[in-house]
């Protein structure tokens, strides 16, 4: 006879070191390896914990290239056992330091990713498709309001969208996590618009920025580079003003590892459902979305790219009903149209 759901709950929380991995899942979305680092055991026992908890519905896992992060499996049955049996247990003895070492492995995540685009800053414009970039940010200036506004790019990288934003807007805000990056972006400002840019390097999780401070947001190509993009579109819309408006342009959900291994990225692409939920929780509409083209060849052209719009919500946190992609379904009779046009073309596997 199967054990009851609530018994193996209970036995999974009767662990100690159970107890530590859901406090650190609690804060953030961890690898076994950064598990292993930051609770001082062996691989294959927190593998063990971990699939006892799997297995109780208390942990969720993503994968990521070769490499799996967990999380608490929040909205479940089982997260509301676990935070009613937290309310009422002690602090484990281990937790302070179990907290200093998570801070340390998070700080040592985000300085690998910076180290990873000073790396790249100087290559980045031959290296990368330039023309996906500037074809999908002509569609994010098209969301964009007139001049008078300030517009924080967000990620800016090596500032492609910025010659184009400073001629449209008159302030612009452009900040990176990487000095290498703010440089190349500095390098390509010139002349008459140079003025109304701004540079300043920081977290997107953490803007340097007061509240309200942007009458428009600009994501171009960065929620994928981001560890918690959720957070990034919280701090989206602290930073907007109570009538400001935003574009995210970034990849579909993709089968394409090499951008993984090879590109720096954290995502593979995201399901506009998905982004949907971050933006309403973040205190901001339901986003239309829209698909832009990319290149007819190479394996650039087996992405997909949409741009989503928003803005800051009047009443946030309400999440809206599950629906279809939008995406997929406002663009089946223009995918059709883009094969019978282009028959060399092939269409991506699902």
């Amino acid at each position: 006879m199967k054990e009851n759901y609530a018994v193996a709950r209970l036995k999974a929380l009767a662990d100690p070191s159970r107890l530590r991995i859901l406090l650190l899942l609690g804060e953030e979305e961890l690898t076994v390896m950064e598990l292993t680092g930051i609770l001082g055991m062996t691989q294959s026992r927190v593998s063990s914990h971990l699939g006892v908890l799997r297995q109780a519905g208390l942990v969720r896992d993503r994968r990521q290239g070769t490499s799996a992060f967990y999380s608490l499996a929040e909205g479940t049955d089982a997260v509301a056992t676990w935070t009613a049996v937290r309310a009422s247990l002690p602090e484990p003895p281990e937790a302070a330091a179990d907290r200093f070492r998570l801070e340390e492995t998070l700080r040592a995540r985000r300085e690998r990713s910076r180290e990873f685009f000073d790396r790249a800053a100087g290559a980045w414009d031959e290296s990368r498709s330039e023309s996906l970039g500037h074809h999908a940010g002509m569609f994010a200036l098209a969301g964009l309001l007139p001049r008078g506004m300030t517009v924080l790019d967000l990620g800016t990288g090596t500032g492609g969208l910025l010659p184009l934003l400073a001629r449209y807007v008159d302030r612009v805000i452009a900040v990176d996590a990487s000095r290498a990056m703010l440089q190349r972006a500095r390098e390509r400002v010139h002349g008459e618009t140079e003025a109304g840019v701004h540079f300043l390097r920081g977290d997107a999780e953490r803007l340097p920025l007061a509240d309200g401070a942007a009458d428009g947001v600009v994501a171009n190509m960065i929620l994928h580079h981001l560890p918690r993009p959720d957070a990034a579109l919280r701090e989206v819309a602290r930073v907007l003003d109570s009538s400001g408006r935003g574009v995210i342009v970034d990849f579909e959900a993709h089968e394409e590892t090499w951008l993984l291994e090879e590109e720096g990225h954290r995502w593979p692409g995201f399901d506009p459902a998905q982004i949907a939920g971050w933006c309403v929780d973040a205190g901001l509409t339901v986003p239309r979305f829209q698909r832009v083209p990319t290149p007819a060849r190479g394996r650039w052209s087996r992405l997909d790219v949409f741009v989503a719009r928003f803005r800051r919500a009047s009443r946030p946190g309400t999440r809206p009903r599950r629906a279809g992609n939008p995406v997929r379904e406002k663009t089946q009779t223009a995918r059709g149209r883009t094969a019978r046009a282009n028959p060399q073309r092939k269409e991506k596997t699902t």
